[in-house]
C-alpha cells in the first residue's frame, strides 16, 4: 500500500512539475518584453533555488553531505540539466521556438526506448503508441509557428533533448537513494556554477515593476518544479515521468492564449486535446509499474 501511495504522490509531483515549468514561458516573455534576456533569467533561478534548497535543508538538519556512490552522478545530473537548458537556449537564437521544443520532447521517447533496451519495461505496443501519439500531439499543439531550420540550432536543440533524458534516467535511478532536497540543492549548485561566467556580459537589471514580478514569479514556478521534479523521480520511474512531462509544452500555449491573447488553430487545439486524452489515458489505466533501478 505505501509503493502505492508513493507512486501516486510521484505522480501528482510530476504534474505539478509540467505545470510550473509550462507556467515558466509566459512570464519569462513578460520579462523579455520589459528588457530582461535568458541569461539574467537563469542566473535568478540558480540563486534563488540554490539559497531556497540551501536553507530547507539546514532547516531540517539535513546532512548536505552526498552519499558517496551518488557523488558523481548527482554531479553529472547537475551538470548536464544545466548544459541541456543552455543548449536550447542557444538553439532558439537560429530557429524557431516551435521546432526547439519539438526537437527537445523528443527525450519521452529516448527515456522509453533506453528503459526497453535496459530491460526496465517490457516491450508493450501500448506503450509506445501513447509515447508516440503524445508526440504527435505535440507536434500538431506547436504547428502554428514559424518552422526555421538550421543545421547549428537543429544540433543544439537535439543535444538539450539528449540532456534532458539523461536528466531523468541518471535522476531516476539517484533520487530514491538520496534526500531529494540535499539533490536538488547540489543540483543547482553545480548549474550556478557553471552560469556565472556565461552571465557575467550578457547580465540586465530590470528596474520595471512589471519586470521584476515576472522574473520573480517565473523563479518561483522554477524552484517548484525542480522540486518536485526530483521528488517524483524518486517515486516513479523515469518513462512515466517523461510521459506526463509532455504536459509542459501544452500549459505554455494555453497560458499564451489566456495571458499573451495568442490565437491557435484547430490543429493545434487537436494536439493539445490529444496530449492530455494520451497523458490521462495513461495514468487512469496503467497499473503501477515495478521500478528497476539498475546499474550503470
Amino acid at each position: 500500500m505505501r509503493h502505492t501511495i508513493n507512486y501516486r504522490h510521484g505522480i501528482l509531483l510530476a504534474l505539478a512539475t509540467a505545470i510550473c515549468l509550462g507556467s515558466i514561458t509566459t512570464q519569462a516573455k513578460l520579462f523579455y518584453a520589459q528588457g530582461g534576456n535568458a541569461m539574467t533569467l537563469m542566473l535568478a533561478r540558480f540563486i534563488f533555488s540554490t539559497l531556497i534548497f540551501g536553507v530547507l535543508v539546514f532547516l531540517r538538519r539535513q546532512s548536505f553531505q552526498v552519499k558517496q556512490g551518488n557523488r558523481l552522478g548527482v554531479f553529472l545530473v547537475g551538470a548536464v540539466w544545466s548544459g541541456s537548458m543552455i543548449f536550447y537556449l542557444l538553439s532558439v537564437e537560429t530557429i524557431s521556438v516551435s521546432v526547439a521544443v519539438l526537437v527537445l520532447y523528443t527525450y519521452p521517447l529516448l527515456v522509453i526506448f533506453y528503459a526497453l533496451l535496459r530491460g526496465q519495461l517490457p516491450p508493450s505496443l501500448r506503450l509506445l503508441s501513447l509515447f508516440f501519439l503524445a508526440f504527435a500531439g505535440l507536434y500538431l499543439a506547436l504547428s502554428g509557428g514559424d518552422n526555421n531550420f538550421q543545421a547549428t540550432g537543429l544540433s543544439f536543440a537535439a543535444l538539450a533533448g539528449m540532456g534532458a533524458a539523461f536528466t531523468f534516467i541518471k535522476g531516476a535511478k539517484v533520487a530514491p537513494q538520496q534526500s531529494p532536497l540535499v539533490m536538488t540543492f547540489w543540483v543547482n549548485l553545480v548549474g550556478l556554477v557553471m552560469i556565472l561566467p556565461m552571465v557575467y556580459p550578457n547580465f540586465v537589471l530590470v528596474t520595471s515593476n512589471s519586470g521584476l514580478i515576472a522574473i520573480s514569479i517565473a523563479t518561483a514556478f522554477y524552484v517548484i518544479a525542480i522540486l518536485c521534479q526530483f521528488q517524483a523521480l524518486a517515486r516513479l520511474p523515469a518513462s512515466t515521468a517523461a510521459l506526463i512531462l509532455n504536459l509542459e509544452p501544452v500549459i505554455s500555449i494555453l497560458l499564451a492564449v489566456f495571458i499573451l491573447n495568442e490565437q491557435l488553430d484547430y490543429l493545434q487545439w487537436l494536439g493539445i486535446i490529444l496530449v492530455i486524452s494520451v497523458i490521462t489515458i495513461s495514468i487512469g489505466s496503467q497499473s503501477r509499474p515495478r521500478k528497476s533501478p539498475g546499474p550503470g
